[in-house]
């Protein structure tokens, strides 16, 4: 495993792992960093919740964008290279799952020196866009063969972007809590999970904290 992981960080479109072995990492390297956010509380079985949580959405996100990702393909004519775009795609999958372990760290010093469960929920937040930029990183040494072969393919790369961001968001807010926060019992999701818009949410914290 640690070979392949030194393989997908390269970002070498021409020696990308078996997708059997992309999945694995990127899944372990998610269930790292939810196991040291559900841990914050104390409580095991919350721990074990957002291990399972974490690849969990990751994998759910993706495989929601994917009709729409081959619909763009198709309208614009390229779908004969959908196959090598599914293989950066898997990669930079992996690759974030890589870069949310090595995120947990910070998780845990958060955990340590931040009080504010609203500021908590926001440096995860951040701590999940960096490791996404480390994946896009990826994403884009496979795709500039494609986009030098065909100049669509930034359309198509946008348009992953776009839809894995904005599905991604309001998945995790489906999917939360991924950390304990006090006087919510350990559950798997909330109750009131399909009833919030996570963007309206988010801009809540953001006012909490500069009140």
């Amino acid at each position: 495993m640690i070979e392949a992981a030194e393989r997908l960080l390269r970002g070498d479109a021409q020696a990308v792992p078996p997708a059997r072995a992309c999945i694995a990492v990127g899944a372990c390297g998610a269930a790292a960093f939810g196991l040291v956010l559900g841990a914050s509380s104390g409580e095991p079985l919350l721990a074990l919740f957002a291990a399972v949580k974490l690849p969990l959405l990751l994998g759910l996100t993706s495989l929601f964008c994917l009709p729409s990702f081959w619909v763009v393909h198709a309208v614009l004519g390229l779908r004969d290279d959908f196959a090598a775009a599914m293989r950066g795609l898997i990669s930079a999958q992996a690759v974030l799952g890589i870069a949310l372990a090595a995120m947990a760290p910070f998780a845990a010093f958060h955990t340590l020196s931040v009080a504010d469960p609203y500021a908590l929920t926001l440096l995860d937040g951040v701590l999940c866009g960096v490791a996404t930029l480390a994946a896009q990183q990826v994403l884009a040494r496979h795709y500039r063969p494609l986009i030098a072969r065909d100049p669509r393919h930034r359309r198509t790369l946008a348009s992953w972007l776009v839809l894995y961001a904005f599905t991604g968001v309001q998945l995790a807010w489906v999917l939360r809590p991924f950390r304990g926060t006090p006087g919510f019992g350990v559950e798997f999701v909330r109750p009131e999970a399909f009833e919030q818009n996570a963007y309206v949410v988010l801009f809540e914290h953001l006012g909490r904290l500069f009140r």
